[in-house]
């Protein structure tokens, strides 16, 4: 029996609805949803809460976070993660790499959900980027009249600066994995 059966058995014995869980232990009904899914590990603090509320020992309720990923999952999900450094190199293969590694790894759910996740982020940060990088250049023209002016150009500049940022979010996210978090991207939608 997984996490999230536990927890809706449990409730639905209780006689609460995932709304009066949700309200009751502080949380949103859609993160109730989602552990009772499986379509997600809570954090160690959410777990307590509603063990606390559901009256269920600690022991029963598995309070790791993550129990013994296979270690191959979390390859190739760092792998999938790390494949996007090399959008530094050529553009668009921070997303092409991920995207083909993702679709050869698909059928793991785990691999499947997070590949997702990394894609997305780099689709979202791809899109932001060319945003950034069109109004600073038609910024830069508006306020001096020229479209480069300067040994480097502020386009340049800010580009350097958004793959510094991206840089940061992949590495950031690769430790994560080491450390079997794979609570990675947390805020960022699925889009595919």
């Amino acid at each position: 029996m997984t996490l999230g059966e536990k927890i809706s058995l449990q409730r639905k014995s209780k006689g609460f609805s995932q709304e009066s869980l949700a309200d009751n232990c502080g949380i949103s009904i859609r993160t109730v949803q989602r552990i009772e899914n499986g379509q997600t590990t809570p954090r160690p603090y959410t777990l307590k809460v509603i063990a606390d509320f559901l009256d269920l020992p600690e022991e029963k309720l598995e309070f790791k976070t993550n129990p013994e990923l296979p270690k191959e999952n979390l390859s190739k999900i760092n792998l999938i993660n790390s494949s996007a450094l090399l959008g530094i190199l050529i553009p668009f293969l921070n997303i092409i790499i991920p995207t083909i590694l993702w679709r050869q790894n698909k059928d793991n759910l785990l691999v499947n959900q997070k590949g997702r996740k990394v894609i997305s982020f780099q689709i979202l940060w791809f899109i932001f980027s060319l945003t950034i990088l069109l109004v600073t250049h038609f910024l830069h023209y508006k306020i001096t009249g020229q479209f480069v002016s300067g040994r480097i150009p502020m386009v340049v500049i800010a580009y350097i600066i958004l793959l510094m940022i991206n840089v940061y979010f992949i590495i950031k996210n690769a430790t994560r994995l080491k450390e079997q978090n794979t609570e990675i991207y947390p805020s960022i939608p699925n889009i595919l």
